[in-house]
């Protein structure tokens, strides 16, 4: 029999914070199944859940095997599918897209920092299902005509060098092109913005708490002066922009979800955003662009910690895998 190390900090991490999500992404595949009048649609969601639901499984036989106790997550209680549509097909549509770009980037990142082998082929296995979903996803928006293309550039017609240190900018005056993978992820952020917008819009209209409904109408003010900055960057330089359409929100005040899931997926998405900003930040050298996203990143994250908050106060914060506190091991002997 093939000994097994334990799984280390960033395995048990990476699994923990697997699950959690996809018991949370259960319970809202579940309502837009529910609700879903599209059958093409209902097809790609139902592939979804079905990914989702494999991917708590195998996690909870691996801890159980470990001896590590299952953390709650999300369930019955947390989504009511009674309630009405609260968003349109298309949102489902958009929303798996948005999601599938996440799962893709999470699950290659969890396996590069894994070392057993039977944890790597497990975010192997959960990638390959998240590729196969991203795809089939992406082909039903282009057919449905509602994929959104990044912004489209000339091709370049020969190779040049940089020999001047004032491509890189400035914070005034006379500012140089952008680069087309600035244009990328400006673009980028633009789509996951307006996504996060029509997601935060729809919250705050059936969240039971109206601290919380206030919080997430926040996160939507933030999310559309977003949105405006960086439609400027483009406009600045005569660039396309991607459409600013939101998809279409239902007079309903039904809660599909609990506050409580509601208000950790607003989490999550921040974490997300905060994540996008990083990355344009790495490939952007303008230093107006890097001083934008830098901005972005204190205010979402300053977002984001008003959310943690609200889910402590609530009771809701479920602690993530962390080392032993020696020092208050310490202290008990005293």
């Amino acid at each position: 029999m093939e000994h097994l190390p334990k799984i280390t900090s960033a395995e048990i991490s990476m699994l923990w914070s697997t699950y959690i999500g996809d018991t949370m992404g259960i319970c809202v595949l579940k309502h837009f199944l529910q609700t879903c009048e599209d059958q093409e649609i209902k097809t790609i969601i139902n592939l979804a859940l079905k990914s989702a639901q494999d991917h708590v499984t195998q996690i909870s036989d691996l801890f159980i095997n470990e001896g590590i106790p299952l953390p709650n997550g999300f369930g019955e209680q947390d989504v009511n599918l009674q309630a009405k549509k609260l968003f349109s097909d298309i949102t489902y549509l958009r929303y798996l897209h948005h999601m599938g770009r996440t799962g893709l980037n999470s699950y290659s990142l969890a396996k590069s920092v894994s070392a057993r082998k039977d944890v790597r082929n497990l975010f192997k296995q959960f990638s390959d299902q998240t590729e196969t979903l991203y795809d089939r996803n992406a082909e039903l928006m282009q057919e449905k005509g509602v994929f959104i293309r990044s912004p489209y550039i000339s091709y370049p017609d020969k190779v040049e060098y940089i020999t001047e240190r004032s491509f890189l900018g400035g914070l005034l005056g006379h500012r140089r092109p952008l680069l087309g993978v600035e244009i990328a992820h400006v673009g980028i952020n633009i789509e996951v913005a307006n996504v996060g917008k029509t997601i935060l819009l729809g919250f705050s209209q059936v969240a039971q708490s109206k601290k919380i409904s206030d919080y997430f109408k926040d996160g939507y003010e933030l999310g559309k002066k977003m949105v405006e900055d960086f439609i400027i960057k483009l406009k600045e330089d005569d660039n396309s922009y991607p459409s600013t359409w939101d998809s279409t929100i239902t007079n309903s005040t039904d809660a599909p979800f609990s506050d409580k899931l509601m208000l950790f997926h607003t989490n999550a998405q921040s974490a997300i955003g905060i994540g996008d900003f990083g990355l344009a930040i790495a490939a952007s050298l303008r230093k107006d662009l890097t001083v934008t996203y830098e901005g972005y990143i204190l205010r979402v994250g300053a977002y984001a910690e008003e959310g943690v908050k609200l889910l402590i106060d609530h009771g809701w914060f479920e602690k993530p895998p962390q080392s032993i506190d020696r020092e208050s091991l310490r202290n008990q002997n005293k």
